[in-house]
């Protein structure tokens, strides 16, 4: 745990595995990263921290922050990035 919010905790997942021999190691990856997110976020954890949420934990933002609050996001972003040049698909 690195970071403390209001709304949660920031854990840190490091892991590493031999790929040799998995077929997709993508794959592993991605499901081992989603089910320790979903862990966290289930436990009151927080989705992320300074660093932002970035591509591969954005598919996770709805649930943590929900429908409204993602239309706040895009309407943002579209009023001081119309031309999607900053963090282009980082977040929503």
């Amino acid at each position: 745990m690195t970071q403390i919010y209001d709304t949660g905790c920031c854990v840190y997942v490091y892991f590493g595995f031999v790929s040799a021999g998995l077929q997709d190691p993508v794959r592993v990856y991605t499901e081992v990263e989603d089910e320790a997110r979903e862990t966290v976020l289930a436990t009151g954890g927080s989705l992320s921290h300074h660093h932002g949420i970035g591509k591969i934990r954005k598919k996770f933002i709805r649930g943590a922050i929900g429908d409204f609050s993602i239309d706040v996001l895009k309407r943002l972003k579209q009023q001081i990035d119309p031309k999607n040049i900053f963090a282009a698909n980082n977040l929503i």
